[in-house]
């Protein structure tokens, strides 16, 4: 037992980090040993790991680590080599009365053998205890200064030279890239201080929010600093159940659309939107990390599972909660159904779900989920015939994740990257996206009334225009097709204002400073009006022409929206017009934007009526 000076709350990512623990306390790595075909586990929900401990390989079964955030986990091993039969672990953080924390951590073995009787008493009881305590005050000591946990272990070795690389990346970053010098300074101690444990799979959304900076602001510099050979990206391909990375590829073009997950025991299907994410890690040549497991489970390599615990069948568990407002599910592997709860203040003080029978929610429409308040109780039974582990997790994704849909939808990334598209013949979900669509009014009369070559000059111009403006609101242009263009954003609010801006840029060009690089001369730009249609929906990503494009029922519709616009307007689909952000950014607008609502037919769909939004700048 020890007493620490910081709450439970600001000790738990510490403690529960299982991986972390492990290593700094001196635990050799492990390795995952995949079930050998045609065998079946010896212990259900178990792993099989190996380590090497002094030159011995010693293999063990280790169940599903069982937790309740942020208060206790815990763990149970067998093992079938060395000294240890049988070990138990269980560390339980409670509030102590007069402030900070008190830690309780008991571990239990069961000797193997004569030798394990003799060894295991001081080996564990006393050389053991003293690590963990000093590790034990570490966390607290970090945990008080309010420090991150990438700075626990001791300066990592730089690869030879490593330092010039730096500073000259640094100065690239900062002069001819643009990337603002705190943050090119953030990313570079980050990279030369940071251990392999943080180094070896970085998030730019995460470290944004720890840096307390702009996400996008720090994606772009992670792209840029990929370019300067500061940093590598991987594509991680992320399990949906536990939401670990379960394949990795260094190009768009080693995605698979179908991936499986050892832990989960299940195959997934990749989607751009949620199961797709860009990670990096340094450049060897400026740093080598060399990335070990010390921990397969444990509470921080799914954070977003709040509880986890084994039920006979029949069994029922009251869980405290201390969870956020929100959704939330309750599964167990195996099982084709769940149960979704919500978590809102001024609900009842209890809930109560049952494993493996129909929620009685669903007995008639409407589907009711039940409610609870934040720090309520949960009640877990399991009504199935089988030992179940329950998981309640949190439903909603981390929205700290660069996904593969955000980021494509860039125009730095592009710019940058072009070579970057997927495998010849593969389709990968997207999710949604905002789909838009232009084109130039009267293009084909303009090139007979001033020439082919006049003509030309004025299309390219109108080209980096509206590339400038898709740029500003973060999407990119897929492709261009003659005087007319496909592009793509995250969110519809930011294709509403990336084409009310260019259509105010073209035709009124004298009123608006050039995109940066262009040297054209403002009198001789001539007003163009620029047609428009945005629609979002679901979409594929494809090869095509090897370059990333985009195709579907939501990417056919924005073409036909297109066709309906005069060049003095922009055409809304009824989606993105219902988009949250959109309603609110025309209610501030609504003197000097005027809508009005239009059923219209599309070619290709039939006998089927369109509700779309003519948005027109007063």
């Amino acid at each position: 037992m020890f007493q620490l000076q910081a709450p439970p709350a600001a000790l738990w990512p510490l403690v529960s980090n299982t991986d972390r623990f492990n290593r700094d306390c001196g635990y050799p790595p492990v390795t995952l040993v995949p079930p050998s075909a045609g065998t079946t586990e010896k212990i259900s929900n178990a792993r099989r790991l190996r380590a090497s401990v002094m030159g011995h390989l010693i293999e063990w079964d280790e169940r599903a680590f069982e937790w309740l955030a942020p208060q206790r986990y815990g763990v149970e091993r067998t093992y079938y080599s060395g000294p240890v039969a049988q070990m138990l672990m269980f560390c339980e953080l409670a509030p102590h009365r007069g402030g900070g924390t008190t830690l309780t951590y008991d571990m239990r073995l069961t000797p193997s053998s004569l030798f394990g009787r003799l060894a295991l008493p001081f080996s564990i009881g006393r050389q053991a205890r003293a690590t963990t305590e000093k590790v034990f005050k570490k966390y607290d000591e970090f945990a008080l200064a309010g420090l991150r946990a990438s700075q626990l272990a001791h300066r990592p070795r730089l690869a030879a030279g490593a330092e010039a690389r730096l500073a000259a990346a640094a100065l690239a970053l900062t002069q001819q890239a643009g990337q603002p010098a705190p943050l090119v300074e953030k990313l570079t101690r980050f990279i030369s201080t940071a251990d392999d444990l943080a180094a070896a799979r970085i998030r730019p959304h995460a470290l944004a929010d720890e840096w307390r900076v702009s996400r996008r602001d720090s994606l772009k510099l992670f792209l840029h600093a990929t370019r300067a050979g500061l940093l590598d990206f991987s594509w991680d391909l992320v399990c949906p159940h536990c939401r670990g990375a379960k394949a990795k590829a260094g190009e768009l073009s080693g995605l698979k659309p179908v991936a499986h997950c050892d832990s989960c025991q299940v195959d997934f299907t990749a989607n751009f939107d949620q199961s797709v994410e860009l990670t990096f890690t340094p450049n060897a040549a400026v740093r080598a990390v060399q990335r070990a497991d010390y921990c397969v489970g444990g509470p921080q390599v799914t954070p977003h599972i709040v509880a986890q615990q084994m039920l006979v069948p029949g069994a029922q568990r009251a869980l405290p909660l201390a969870l956020t407002p929100g959704r939330y599910r309750v599964r167990a592997p195996g099982l084709a159904m769940h149960q979704v709860f919500r978590v809102e203040p001024g609900s009842p003080a209890a809930v109560r779900v049952e494993l493996g029978v129909l929620p009685p929610s669903f007995s008639k429409p409407p589907f009711a989920e039940p409610a609870v308040a934040p720090d309520g109780e949960l009640t877990v039974v399991n009504a199935s015939p089988r030992q179940q582990l329950a998981i309640v997790e949190h439903v909603a994704w981390s929205d700290q994740a660069a996904t593969a849909a955000e980021v494509t939808s860039l125009q730095l990334f592009r710019d940058l990257f072009s070579r970057e598209v997927l495998g010849r013949g593969e389709q990968i979900s997207v999710g949604t996206m905002t789909v838009v669509f232009t084109d130039l009014k009267n293009s084909t009369q303009l090139y007979r009334d001033i020439g082919d070559a006049p003509a030309f000059g004025r299309v390219l111009t109108h080209f980096e225009i509206l590339k400038a403006a898709v740029a500003a609101e973060d999407g990119c242009i897929v492709k261009t097709m003659g005087d007319a263009i496909m592009a793509v954003f995250p969110r519809p609010v930011a294709a509403l204002r990336a084409m009310l801006h260019a259509q105010r840029w073209l035709a009124h060009p004298a009123d608006f400073a050039l995109p940066e690089g262009m040297t054209v001369p403002p009198s001789s730009l001539k007003p163009l009006a620029l047609k428009a249609g945005i629609h979002c929906g679901p979409c594929l990503a494809i090869n095509q022409n090897d370059r990333l494009d985009y195709f579907g029922t939501t990417v056919n519709i924005t073409a036909r929206l297109c066709a309906l616009c005069t060049g003095a307007d922009l055409i809304l689909s009824a989606a993105s017009r219902a988009d949250h952000e959109v309603a609110t950014h025309l209610a501030g607008n609504s003197s000097r934007i005027n809508l009005v609502p239009e059923k219209v037919m599309l070619k290709g769909f039939g006998d089927e009526a369109f509700e779309v939004w003519r948005a027109k700048a007063g």
